[in-house]
């Protein structure tokens, strides 16, 4: 459900954004498949093909070799080649000649048989000559017949003979006295093979022995002849038709390979793998193109839906922030015709009219809360007039001339400032010194047994305006719940404190009369905001208060620690 909500909270543009990448991720994950699936596809295919076309092509040698090996066989066995082989120098010279010309013709014959056959001959000791198809009739020893020598030391019993780059497949009958040679063509061999692989560069072909090794090669590349030899021991010529992957270090190569039994070789073919995926790779390369391409066209819509969308919304929402904050001062100028520029004049003009309303009802507000401060301020007990003049005819009867001259200079100074008539706010130190005057009257009153502990105001608020007689309603309070029914010795402290721009003004008292009831009841009262409610003492400043400082300000109460009853006035005060 979290997660849900966090999407739910995102901006416009980004939900878009998310939709648009969850519907194109199908498409591109699809077309991934697709390409992996066609490399594996043509790879396969590939690999199908090279193995068809290597067990074609060597059927086909396999095929020719054969034949000629059969036709090598049965000249061995020609009855002419016979009667020379047991005969020889029996035979008169004209049927010698006849004989000879005979073989040569029937050797010519199976030379034409094939084009992989460069040289065919027959060695025959009776008569001490070599019948081949390019020395024609030579007697012994030459070449031909040295190199048969050479052979039946080194391979006796092998039909085939590699020899300084020359291949031959020779027989023997008749306890060595005939030998049939033939030498096949490698060039041949090596053109029918490069069909094989011609169609691709990085490729090559090889018949191999393993006791000659490489005997015929096409583009045979060293890295792979080094693999071959390397697994010589394996036994090649006796397995099927088989193809593995080579890997290098840059490049991976299909190896084929099938035995071809006439020669007693092994075919190997080779192809570079990166030749058929190269277009492959190629559309790899146009989809990572294609992916870029697409994510940056996403970074631009997104972009392009941030400017269109977003931004204007933001701005918006922005305005409508500042104007939470009662900044009628905020205007969106917008003279296009879209969407948002419909928006941001009708907008303007609400907040144009909303400062219209908020301007006649803050002058309305304004007259009724000078109207109200008049009242309140004429709300201060009158009884207190009555009470001072009473105490200084009482202290004029007794002759204290020292008392009554206090007492009146007192008064005179403490009506003068509560009857001034012009601003309805006055500086801290004003009001405060008021309140000390109202304590030096009340301790007249009182003949002298309430103790007034005052400390000094900070100068840093001394010029602070404050609305006028505040201080003195919480003096009144605590005389009047503290002393006024018991008849003892009391303390009351009036003190300030200032902390940054928070101003404590703390009137508290030693009363005993104060319960957890009364202190309750005035909690209530003042925490009540209601324009019905009682607007006299605590009260009545505590609503002075909040008007002028606003509702964070006011007048709270609580339990002295001089066990009486603590007022406070608390004021933030901002330039």
């Amino acid at each position: 459900m979290r997660k849900y909500r966090k999407l739910a909270e995102l901006h416009v543009y980004q939900k878009v954004i998310i939709v648009f990448v969850v519907l194109m991720a199908p498409v591109f994950l699809t077309n991934l498949w697709m390409n992996k699936s066609g490399m594996s596809f043509m790879k396969e295919g590939y690999a199908n093909s090279i193995l068809s076309n290597v067990n074609f092509y060597s059927s086909q040698l396999n095929d020719q070799i054969a034949f000629v090996r059969m036709q090598q066989l049965q000249l061995l066995n020609d009855p002419d080649v016979q009667r020379l082989g047991f005969l020889g120098e029996q035979l008169s010279e004209s049927e010698d000649i006849l004989l000879v010309n005979r073989v040569a013709e029937r050797v010519a014959t199976i030379r034409n048989s094939s084009d992989y056959l460069l040289n065919v001959g027959i060695s025959i000791k009776s008569i001490g000559k070599t019948i081949s198809t390019q020395n024609r009739i030579t007697s012994m020893p030459n070449p031909e017949s040295e190199l048969i020598a050479r052979y039946s030391d080194n391979n006796p019993g092998q039909p085939l003979y590699y020899d300084d780059g020359r291949l031959f497949f020779i027989e023997t009958s008749n306890n060595g006295n005939i030998i049939a040679f033939l030498e096949l063509s490698i060039p041949n061999l090596s053109a029918t093979l490069n069909r094989l692989v011609g169609l691709y560069k990085d490729s090559g072909v090889l018949l191999v022995n393993e006791k000659y090794g490489n005997v015929v090669s096409v583009n045979a590349r060293q890295q792979v002849l080094d693999h071959l030899n390397v697994h010589d021991d394996q036994g090649y010529s006796d397995q099927a038709v088989e193809s593995y992957l080579l890997k290098t270090d840059k490049q991976s190569y299909l190896i084929t390979h099938t035995p071809v039994s006439s020669l007693g070789l092994t075919l190997f073919a080779y192809m570079n793998q990166d030749e058929v995926t190269g277009p492959l790779k190629k559309f790899n390369t146009w989809y990572v193109i294609l992916s870029v391409i697409s994510l940056t066209v996403v970074i631009l819509f997104s972009f392009s839906v941030n400017l269109m969308i977003h931004k204007p919304l933001k701005k918006l929402i922005q305005a409508f922030k500042r104007l939470e904050t009662d900044n009628l001062i905020t205007s969106l100028r917008n003279q296009s015709d879209n969407e948002f520029g419909y928006l941001y004049r009708n907008f303007d003009r609400m907040v144009e009219k909303l400062g219209q309303s908020i301007e006649e009802n803050y002058e309305q507000k304004i007259a009724l809360q000078h109207s109200e401060l008049k009242q309140l301020q004429s709300q201060i007990n009158p009884h207190f007039l009555y009470n001072s003049f009473f105490n200084l005819y009482m202290i004029c009867r007794s002759g204290d001339l020292e008392a009554a001259t206090t007492l009146a200079q007192k008064l005179g100074s403490y009506y003068q400032f509560i009857t001034r008539s012009g601003k309805d706010e006055v500086p801290l130190k004003a009001e405060y010194q008021h309140a000390l005057d109202y304590c030096e009257i009340q301790s007249i009153r009182f003949s002298n047994r309430i103790t007034v502990e005052a400390s000094d105001i900070s100068e840093a608020c001394e010029a602070w305006e404050v609305p006028r007689i505040i201080i003195q309603p919480l003096v009144e309070n605590a005389f009047e719940y503290a002393f006024t029914s018991v008849r003892r010795a009391g303390v009351v402290r009036v003190y300030t404190t200032l902390l940054d721009k928070r101003l404590s003004i703390v009137v508290e008292d030693d009363g005993q009369d104060v319960t957890e009831e009364l202190i309750l009841e005035l909690q209530t009262k003042l925490t009540m905001d209601s324009p019905h409610s009682e607007k006299t003492g605590l009260v009545n400043v505590s609503r002075r208060v909040r008007l002028k400082f606003g509702e964070q300000s006011g007048v709270v109460v609580s339990r002295s620690s001089l066990g009486g009853l603590k007022a406070e006035i608390i004021i933030y005060y901002n330039d």
